[in-house]
């Protein structure tokens, strides 16, 4: 079954409403409740915060019928991409991070970038499985297809990125949380880079986020690494912007993409 731009508005609409409504909830309740943010396992803000992590996927299933929630799934987490799509999904986020320090090392060869990972890395690298299954499913699983039988990739990857910039937006209000001390420019920077390419995956393995997933949570881990210091912020927000021009600029070129519809088809019968 083709869906119509009126059915895919339809369950954008619903998908939208219900992953953005739960997640202000949930992430809100934090300063209301006056609870301290941490990744302490003993923290009542980190499950709070987990919660509403979830929703995007808990979201997308809702807005799919009843009878394809299964189908749905299945397609979405099917291994599908070449092996060329997998080493993007993983050194991404590495090549953003030596963009910006080839850029720093140009002006200071004084400047040494150094390893340094935190006590918790363990922990933050093994919670990206619920990281990456609680957002993926809904933003590049469910959003993105349906935003591009609206309008073009490049346009829909442009309105997906600004959705997804905007479900962040309650953890700004969270004392100690990562938002709370990143810099405007470099999270709409990331937010840019990183949604680029995730189309750019897409279009390679749809209806299969699984590249995605990787590369939600390699980009994570490669930032937990110690490697972005204060001095490299500003470069950094420059390597986002050229390296997400260049996706943005290759969405739609892929010989493997699939149109829209055809997407969403093979998500309704699990093919």
């Amino acid at each position: 079954m083709n869906h119509t731009p009126k059915q895919a508005l339809g369950e954008l609409g619903k998908f939208v409403f219900t992953a953005m409504g739960a997640t202000a909830a949930l992430h809100f309740l934090i300063p209301l409740l006056n609870l301290r943010f941490s990744f302490s396992l003993t923290s009542p803000a980190l499950y709070l915060y987990l919660l509403g992590l979830a929703t995007p996927a808990i979201a997308a299933t809702l807005s799919v019928r009843k009878g394809a929630r299964r189908a749905f799934w299945r397609s979405i987490l099917a291994p599908k991409g070449s092996a060329a799509t997998y080493a993007i999904a993983v050194f991404a986020q590495a090549g953003i991070l030596a963009g910006a320090w080839i850029i720093v090392l140009a002006g200071d060869a004084q400047a040494k970038p150094t390893v340094s990972l935190a006590p918790d890395f363990l922990l933050l690298s093994v919670g990206q499985i619920w990281v990456v299954l609680g957002e993926e499913p809904g933003w590049r699983g469910f959003a993105l297809p349906r935003l591009q039988v609206l309008m073009s990739p490049r346009l829909a990857t442009l309105a997906l990125a600004l959705l997804w910039g905007v479900w962040h937006t309650p953890m700004f209000f969270v004392q100690d949380s990562l938002q709370a001390t990143a810099s405007p420019w470099l999270f709409a920077s990331s937010i840019f880079a990183w949604s680029a390419i995730h189309t750019v995956l897409y279009e390679r393995s749809s209806p299969s986020i699984v590249p995605s997933l990787l590369l939600h949570a390699c980009s994570n881990i490669w930032l937990n690494t110690g490697l972005t210091t204060g001095v490299l912020q500003p470069y950094l927000i420059t390597s986002y912007t050229l390296v997400g021009l260049v996706a943005w600029f290759a969405i739609g070129r892929s010989r493997t993409a699939v149109t829209p519809s055809a997407a969403l088809t093979q998500a309704a019968d699990g093919s």
